[in-house]
């Protein structure tokens, strides 16, 4: 009888430790938060997305570390997350070191976007370190873009550029770039185009000492 009692103990005992167990499994898929996450841009790669998600109970501090977001929103609607993202706008796209270059000089790999937004980008940089918009450079580009309609652009020895126009010809531009340049090259850009001369490169590299060279 003792023995019965014993066993009947121990059975009780074992079958309230599984229905507590149950029931703080139970507990916790109930008070376990589940999402529906939709995002509002189609410029991210699917691998950022899902590290997004995975970090959703934190993403302030997590979108706050990717300084090519330029902002987001967030918005909380019963079990649904909206995220929608807007990117800086972008300058170019080094292909050899695979990342993307924007305005404000802040570098992103191409790992957090997909491949329409990178394709999407049409300046090439060639640099073998991805170059940094310098000031003359930034106040000067959209000036040369409407002459010359660039394709490339190369960082050269971290103080100046040379760059490639749509008929594969270069344009070597000195350190400075100022408005007296600009203005100089839209004066006499028909001269430069019409001349049989300037088929490979134009040398503004010493402009500033008032000297030009072409071929």
């Amino acid at each position: 009888m003792r023995l019965n009692l014993k066993s009947l103990s121990l059975s009780l005992l074992a079958l309230a430790i599984i229905l507590l167990g149950c029931f703080h499994i139970y507990s916790e898929l109930v008070n376990k938060k589940s999402y529906l996450i939709k995002f509002n841009d189609d410029n991210l790669s699917s691998s950022f997305k899902l590290d997004i998600t995975q970090n959703i109970n934190d993403i302030n501090n997590f979108l706050e570390n990717y300084n090519f977001i330029k902002k987001y929103i967030v918005k909380k609607e019963y079990s649904d997350i909206e995220i929608t993202i807007s990117i800086k706008k972008p300058f170019a796209k080094n292909n050899l070191n695979q990342e993307i270059i924007f305005y404000d000089n802040s570098i992103a790999s191409f790992v957090f976007f997909n491949q329409s937004f990178i394709d999407g980008i049409n300046l090439v940089d060639t640099s073998q370190n991805t170059l940094q918009i310098n000031n003359y450079l930034k106040e000067s580009f959209d000036d040369l873009n409407q002459i010359f309609d660039i394709n490339q652009i190369e960082f050269i020895d971290e103080r100046r550029y040379d760059l490639i126009i749509k008929n594969n010809s270069k344009i070597m531009l000195p350190k400075i770039i100022d408005k007296k340049l600009t203005q100089f090259i839209k004066k006499n850009i028909n001269l430069f185009k019409n001349d049989n001369v300037f088929r490979e490169y134009l040398d503004f590299r010493n402009f500033n000492y008032k000297t030009i060279r072409m071929k």
